[in-house]
Order: C-alpha cells, then sequence, then structure tokens
C-alpha cells in the first residue's frame, strides 16, 4: 500500500508542479524502501514511462511546437540505452550504500542546477538562442543522465532548453516529455533484454504503477489544473531535502 501512495502522490505532485512525475520518487524511495538500487531503478522507470504515456495522451490535444521532435526523440532513446548499460556495470561494481551515495549526490546536483537557474541566476544568465539542431545532443545527454538514475530528468531539459535556445514554456515543457518518454523507451527495452523479460520485484509494480498513473490521471484533470499553485520550487526543495538525507545516511554505513 505504501507504494501506491508514494506513486500517486509524487506523479500527482509532480505533474502538477512540473518538475516531473518521478522528481521525486526516486529519493523517496531509495529513503523507504528496502529493496536494492537495482530494482528501485527498475520501479522508477516504469513509473516514470507510465506517467509520461498519460501526460502524452494529454498533450494531443494541443498544437505541437515546431522544431525537430525527431531528434529529441533519437538522441533520448539513444541516451536511455547507454544510461541503462552504464547503470548495470556500475551497480554490479559497488555495494549498495555506495551506489546511493553516488546516485544521491548526482541527483541533487541535477535538481540543484534548474533551482538555482529559476531562482537566483534568472535574472543574470540569458538565454543563448541556438540552433534547434543541437536538440540532438541535448536530448542525448539528458536521456543518458535520466536513464542512469532512472527519472525523467524533466527540471534539467526545461533548464537546457530555457538557457540554449530562449525556449517557452509550452515548447520547454514539450520537450522535457519527449525525452523523458523516450529515454524511458530506450532504458526499458535494454532492461528487458538483460533481465530475459523479466521485471524485478513485480509485486510491488503492481501497487506502484497504478498508484503513477492515478495521479498523473488527477494532475493532468482540467479542473485539478485550473486550481494549481506554483509548487515547482516547493517539490524542488523537498527532492533535494530527501536526496540529502540518502546521502547521509548512506555515508553513515
Amino acid at each position: 500500500m505504501i507504494y501506491l501512495i508514494l506513486g500517486g502522490v509524487s506523479a500527482f505532485f509532480g505533474l502538477l508542479s512540473g518538475v516531473g512525475a518521478t522528481t521525486l520518487l526516486r529519493p523517496l524511495l531509495d529513503a523507504v524502501s528496502p529493496l536494492a538500487p537495482a530494482s528501485v531503478a527498475a520501479l522508477c522507470t516504469m513509473a516514470t514511462l507510465c506517467a509520461a504515456l498519460v501526460a502524452a495522451f494529454f498533450a494531443l490535444n494541443h498544437a505541437l511546437p515546431l522544431h525537430p521532435d525527431e531528434l529529441l526523440a533519437v538522441g533520448a532513446a539513444l541516451g536511455g540505452v547507454l544510461g541503462d548499460l552504464a547503470s548495470a556495470r556500475f551497480f554490479a561494481m559497488i555495494t549498495r550504500e555506495s551506489a546511493m551515495l553516488l546516485q544521491n549526490a548526482l541527483l541533487f546536483t541535477l535538481i540543484a542546477l534548474p533551482s538555482l537557474y529559476f531562482g537566483p541566476l534568472s535574472r543574470t544568465v540569458a538565454p543563448m538562442r541556438l540552433s534547434r539542431l543541437l536538440s540532438f545532443a541535448v536530448a542525448l545527454l539528458v536521456g543518458l543522465l535520466g536513464s542512469f538514475l532512472a527519472f525523467g530528468a524533466e527540471p534539467l531539459t526545461l533548464t537546457l532548453y530555457f538557457l540554449l535556445f530562449g525556449a517557452d514554456g509550452d515548447e520547454g515543457a514539450f520537450a522535457a516529455l519527449t525525452v523523458s518518454l523516450f529515454a524511458m523507451v530506450g532504458k526499458l527495452l535494454v532492461l528487458l533484454i538483460r533481465q530475459r523479460l523479466v521485471l524485478p520485484d513485480a509485486d510491488v509494480m503492481l501497487w506502484l504503477l497504478p498508484g503513477a498513473v492515478i495521479g498523473a490521471l488527477l494532475a493532468l484533470w482540467p479542473a485539478v489544473r485550473r486550481g494549481r499553485s506554483s509548487l515547482s520550487a516547493l517539490l524542488l526543495r523537498l527532492s533535494l531535502f530527501t536526496s540529502l538525507l540518502n546521502i547521509a545516511a548512506a555515508a553513515l554505513h
């Protein structure tokens, strides 16, 4: 039952605030779950993919931004494949505590950068307005990092799109959704091949995934979105705090 609640709450507030369905879920699972890091990664991958599919369904009713979507999709999928291969090698070499320490430190950094850019640096760093052809490199990098950490990395995509391309909110949100969706598809394909089509902890997944889907549906329900408040800063700070607790717990072992 706890996994149903965690999946639902993380997806609901993550999508409602725009920071991503599993930006909060990943550090929360590390903090409260006894599962191995590889199992947590598989669960977060599936939760991210389910929430992204729900968000993509709702996005079909909106006009799509005019930029090379194929470059985003291919770059993110390739990054997802490479990220999963790297994470598999990473988990095989070190202990659970070391994996949690290093992954949460990287997660903390990736969440802190958007917090700084959209906070103290928002008025001091001007957008570069580069060519959209560089979106492939952005998608590859974000897809790799998101796949390695098993979360959608939506805040990082938004930051890079605003900083490098001067994108507006709609284009940035569409890019974040595209990268998250295709990176998780690439990661899941490699994961299924490595696991011989068997996903770990299926009993936990049966609770977590319905929670993620229900939370995503509620967050994207028009009546809820019209009444939402600004939650992005709060969710990012909560994710940072949880990552710090995980880092401290792993370091003390």
